[in-house]
């Protein structure tokens, strides 16, 4: 049966232990006369030992470390050769180690690793330069010693490389290679320097100490190496890993990941960053982005990795959690991304969208797990969940996505975009009072494309404020025609919370007005309201300008809201619309028609129109006029049409109804 990898690495720790030990019992029988030849050359470059390897240079963080010991072991191996120079890098591994306190397995095996590669690389020397010359350093010598050096780094790096490969599960190959990019050129200087120590030792020895100048040479370069990898691979803004650092890290844990392990993959994105930053300038969004870095470091587990991947892209590694330990830590992002920051004494409402993908359930690569985290991001943010976890059928829907949001620009410059208007009925007179201005896009490929489904995109994208300009445009000219005719008819327009936080939308608005001498008090705008709740600071200001420049304001979709009756005393609103939902469920359920009633009764207290949307039988009709509702729309009337042929339909509308009796009027349907 196949060794699990803790019994791999543990027999082979044991292995290297065994061999140290016995390389450390064939040259033990010469430590005596080691000791009594007493030299004073040779103590002094022991104790150069001990100090470099209690004084290591570090690589950077994971990275491992590199000893100047390297230098005077060699310079004993040079002038005294293998045994003696196994035996001082033995002592100062030791010697560290305990400092250290470290564990009694990884001290042997340090020291085993040392006799080793030590060793072998006295058999080396011994082969090439015939042993160790006290006197001067040749050519063959220093071929010697660098071919030395060469088998002293791959033994030394090649026994640590296995054991993170069989410790870690990554490949052998991977470990070699990082290993020996992190150390080669470090090491290299640091035995090259050792015969530069024996030349010092045998000139005189005040001269040795020259040797440290050099060696604070590698320890400085060590630490500008560590500094730039850390501007490589980490975000200057936040502190945060970088992408091609979290790239890394992801890729590690996967090829780490034993066929039982559990990773999990968050990818955020904020949501409404890119207002606060075209609004409030890039100061405010650096600060934001920096609160939002230090918020997700300071909920992160001791293995967890947070990341800024870019503009206002976070993600997190969660080594060990599956799919509903990764969702319950979504939803803590969630909750924390929705707690205001305070910016410059400015309160910011930020909120994010957590996506969410697991190995191997999801993929079992770096670029799969991203792609569907992105996926399951954008599901969360299209969909306003917040978080949502990656599913299968997301893929197709994300094609379509992507491929309708690069087609979006275009449609709107080659004239698929088009705006169509349904009638609005004044329910007292029974006659067209106005129309609502509706967004429709014509693919040429894929015929006519669900509102709910672009416009969705378009917020996503951006791209919903060109969108919606345009058909205030169109609204706006329609108007103009309508009157051109002689009828007087108001349009209405939805604006959706992206474009409300546009700050110059109120002087855009009146422009537009008055370059087609349109009186602004024709165009109603439909705000929602949990726009206002979103960002109250924000949109009232906004909502006031508006008004005071004369548009009529309009609350949709009222009853939706968590906060109805609070904002309605705020907000400079003239009119309410009463969601389809509860009027369409008139006809079934008397609770709907209580709701509907009660909406009337609290409008009409507070001196705002009331309009009525979804009315698609004569029965609503009748009930809402009865009711005393001010104006309706939908199917029971017509559906959207383009504006001109409107203009005529109402003629045609307004002509039937004049005649007919009342009573006749609110049962008779009326077609499309």
């Amino acid at each position: 049966m196949a060794l699990r990898p803790p019994a791999r690495i543990e027999l082979y720790v044991a292995g290297v232990i065994a061999a140290g030990v016995a390389v450390l019992a064939a040259i033990a029988p010469q430590v005596p006369g080691i000791v009594a030849e007493a030299d004073p050359r040779l103590a002094i470059l022991v104790v150069a030992v001990l100090v470099g390897e209690l004084v290591p240079i570090r690589l950077g963080p994971g990275q491992g470390e590199v000893a100047p010991s390297t230098t005077f072991t060699f310079a004993i191996l040079l002038t005294f050769g293998a045994v003696p120079a196994a035996l001082a890098q033995a002592l100062g591994s030791v010697t560290a180690d305990a400092v250290h306190r470290r564990r009694p397995k990884f001290v042997a095996f340090n020291v085993a690793q040392y006799l080793l590669a030590v060793s072998a690389a006295g058999v080396v020397h011994q082969l090439i330069a015939g042993g160790p010359h006290s006197e001067d350093i040749g050519v063959v010598q220093l071929a010697g010693v660098l071919a030395a050096g060469a088998v002293f780094f791959a033994v030394n790096t090649g026994a640590v490389a296995i054991a993170i490969s069989l410790s870690s599960g990554t490949r052998l190959s991977d470990s070699l290679a990082g290993n020996l990019i992190r150390q080669s050129a470090t090491e290299s200087v640091l035995i090259g320097l050792a015969p530069l120590a024996v030349v010092a030792l045998q000139s005189n020895l005040v001269l040795l100490p020259l040797i440290v100048l050099p060696l604070l040479a590698v320890q400085r370069a060590a630490r500008q190496a560590q500094i730039s990898e850390h501007l490589a691979m980490h975000d200057g803004l936040t502190g945060l890993p970088n992408r091609a650092r979290f790239y890394t890290r992801l890729g590690q844990s996967i090829a780490g990941a034993d066929p039982e392990a559990r990773i999990a993959l968050l990818l955020i994105d904020l949501d409404r960053f890119k207002e606060i930053n075209d609004t409030l300038g890039h100061h405010y969004g650096d600060e934001v982005l920096k609160q939002v870095g230090a918020k997700l470091q300071g909920r992160a587990e001791p293995r967890t990795t947070v990341a800024r991947l870019g503009g206002d892209e976070f993600a997190i590694l969660l080594p060990g959690h599956d799919a509903d330990a990764a969702l319950a830590v979504a939803e803590e992002v969630r909750r924390s991304l929705a707690e205001p920051l305070d910016v410059g004494g400015v309160r910011l409402d930020i909120g994010g969208s957590v996506g969410v993908s697991t190995y191997p359930h999801d993929g079992r690569d770096v670029e799969t797990l991203l792609q569907r985290a992105d996926i399951a991001m954008y599901e969360a943010k299209s969909g306003r969940t917040g978080v949502q976890r990656y599913a299968r059928e997301q893929d197709a829907d994300n094609l379509i996505r992507l491929t309708l949001a690069g087609d979006l620009r275009r449609a709107l410059d080659v004239g698929e975009i088009v705006t169509e208007f349904q009638p609005k009925i004044d329910l007292r007179s029974d006659r067209v009072c106005g129309a609502e201005a509706l967004v429709r896009w014509r693919h040429p490929q894929r015929g006519e494309i669900a509102p709910e489904l672009f416009i969705g995109i378009a917020e996503q994208t951006g791209f919903i404020v060109p969108i919606t300009l345009h058909v205030l445009r169109d609204a706006v000219r329609a108007v103009r025609e309508w009157r051109r005719h002689g009828s007087h008819l108001t349009v209405a327009v939805n604006l959706s919370a992206r474009v409300l936080l546009e700050p110059d939308l109120p002087e855009r608005i009146a422009e537009l007005c008055r370059a087609h001498d349109v009186a602004p008090d024709a165009l109603v705008l439909e705000i929602t309201e949990s726009m206002v709740v979103a960002d109250p600071e924000r949109v009232l200001p906004t909502l006031n300008r508006l008004a005071a420049a004369g548009v009529v304001l309009s609350v949709d979709d009222f009853g939706t809201g968590y906060s109805s009756l609070e904002y309605l005393k705020m907000l400079p609103v003239r009119e309410l619309k009463i969601d389809r939902g509860f009027v369409m469920g008139m006809r079934t359920d008397p609770r709907d028609t209580a709701i509907v009633r009660s909406a009337i009764h609290l409008a009409h207290s507070l001196g705002l129109r009331v309009v009525a949307e979804g009315v698609d039988s004569a029965h609503t009709h009748h009930e809402l006029a009865t009711l005393d509702c001010d104006q309706a729309q939908g199917f029971r009337y017509s559906p959207s049409l383009p504006g001109p042929q409107l203009l005529s339909w109402a003629a045609d509308y307004d002509a039937l109804h004049t005649r007919m009796p009342r009573a006749s009027r609110l049962l008779r349907p009326v077609a499309g």
